[in-house]
């Protein structure tokens, strides 16, 4: 009997393209379910590969990395170094159900509201990520916590700097960080799903879209991702041009493929992404 493992590469690549070919859903991609990020990047994200996404603070990179996870089926796993596991899920009832963060922690919500939040609570229980808090500035962590949900195919690490075990040499361990994230990527064979800060961003620079050299580590980012994007919210600059909510999400590397922008939609009121593409 011949096994999966039995089979060559090539051939596996072959019997993919066709199936492709006839349709058929591509079990190497993790789509995003944001169509427009899907369709810029071949369909979805592909297994093993690490995808690292960073802004400015304040962008709202831990935002739509949440979102993502959200979208993802089977449940993805998020691994935050910024806030308890239950934080988080309040972010995401949050957002799925369209009410203020700030009503919800108060209790203070409408009628309305208060139905909307009942109906993203069930949703949430079907298919809310596995969310965790890393505690310790080690890769481990994230192995053993992959290790107890081994069905998802994306595990999101938010962000990079949790994983920074030491202050001395800080470029250095971080920029090995991501090389053993990418390895674990490839060990899996899950999508790893990366947010980082630009500590090279200069804010005095006229247009602060990130750029690939923003991301700083002596570029480890560009050299061990395979795709990089950066977010930009004008209004964080410009708040009195009109351009409230407006979000572009820019392709800064793409191993497989082009570069370039993805419109986005921010409801700062929720801290809910949208893509222009839906209704």
């Amino acid at each position: 009997m011949t096994h999966p493992t039995d089979i060559s590469p090539l051939t596996r690549t072959v019997s993919r393209l066709d199936r492709a070919a006839a349709g058929e859903v591509d079990p190497g991609l993790v789509p995003s379910h944001f169509p427009s990020i899907d369709r810029a990047i071949g369909g979805g994200f592909r297994r093993g590969d690490l995808v690292v996404m960073g802004g400015d603070d304040s962008a709202g990179a831990s935002a739509l990395a949440l979102a993502i996870a959200l979208r993802i089926t089977p449940r993805a796993l998020l691994l935050t170094g910024e806030m308890p596991a239950e934080r988080a899920y309040e972010r995401a009832l949050a957002m799925g159900a369209k009410v203020p963060l700030e009503s919800l922690r108060l209790g203070v919500v409408t009628d309305v509201e208060r139905a909307r939040l009942g109906a993203a609570a069930v949703m949430l229980r079907d298919r809310a990520p596995v969310i965790d808090t890393l505690t310790t500035g080690a890769i481990s962590a994230v192995a053993d916590a992959l290790q107890g949900t081994p069905d998802a195919p994306l595990v999101v690490v938010d962000p990079l700097e949790c994983l920074l075990a030491r202050d001395a040499g800080r470029d250095e361990a971080l920029g090995y960080a991501v090389l053993s994230l990418k390895r674990l990527a490839l060990e899996r064979n899950v999508v790893v799903l990366l947010t980082a800060h630009l500590p090279q961003l200069d804010q005095s620079r006229l247009d602060r879209r990130p750029r690939l050299t923003d991301f700083g580590l002596g570029g480890a980012i560009g050299t061990h991702a395979d795709l990089v994007l950066g977010l930009y919210r004008e209004e964080l600059y410009e708040a009195d041009l009109g351009v409230s909510g407006a979000a572009e999400l820019r392709v800064l590397k793409h191993r497989d493929g082009a570069t370039g922008y993805i419109d986005l939609y921010f409801d700062r009121r929720y801290c809910r992404f949208e893509d222009v593409l839906e209704e």
